[in-house]
């Protein structure tokens, strides 16, 4: 089946989000967020409140690679032992992440994960819900659950608002549950509450 083109708007915009990215040298910063390092792991890390065991994670959208570094130590803190693995459509970004994670180099990948195909599947992948244009997002879950997660595995989708600009984070919850997916947890991080994140186990195949 043949693969839609992403609005070149859309495109555009991740172009600008690259260019913003790379003019930081502090790696929060250089991840897109403004907001200091207390704020930050506030409002990431409940993200690994999805992660019930060791295993491989991919961050879809990996930018410089910080949260990935971030997660590994985050749930080393939580007893969990996590191999970090990310794509990203910048080059000059994952070079970055190649750069910070340097153990872990070979399983950092320049990708669209709109187009990507893994080399892999993982036990868990973390997406934005906002990294395809929301008129795609239904496809784009189905797309990482079939193509990305592992048997037995887990998608977990983020939505990040902005307290500086009063924007709420998306239901991505919701949304997940309008498209028939089972939301089997979701979580929130943030005072007042600035992300949300909710997860989509895939289910092995049954027996023959």
């Amino acid at each position: 089946m043949r693969v839609r083109l992403l609005p070149t708007e859309f495109i555009e915009s991740l172009d600008a989000l690259e260019r913003s990215y790379l003019r930081e040298s502090d790696p929060i910063r250089g991840s897109g967020f403004g907001g200091g390092p207390e704020r930050w792991r506030n409002e990431r890390e409940p993200l690994l409140d999805g992660v019930k065991g060791d295993g491989n994670i991919l961050d879809v959208g990996c930018a410089n690679g910080y949260l990935l570094a971030c997660l590994v130590q985050w749930g080393g803190e939580r007893g969990l032992r996590l191999i970090p693995h990310g794509v990203d459509r910048s080059a000059a970004l994952v070079e970055r992440a190649r750069d910070l994670l340097t153990s872990f180099s070979a399983n950092l990948h320049v990708g669209d994960s709109w187009t990507w195909n893994p080399p892999m599947q993982y036990e868990y992948v973390y997406a934005l819900y906002d990294c395809v244009p929301l008129d795609y997002l239904a496809e784009y879950v189905d797309r990482l659950l079939d193509g990305f997660v592992a048997e037995g595995g887990r998608l977990i989708m983020g939505a990040y608002g902005s307290r500086s600009r009063g924007l709420k984070p998306f239901d991505i919850a919701g949304f997940l549950e309008s498209q028939g997916h089972v939301v089997s947890g979701r979580c929130t991080g943030g005072s007042p509450v600035v992300t949300r994140f909710a997860w989509v186990d895939r289910l092995p195949a049954p027996a023959d």
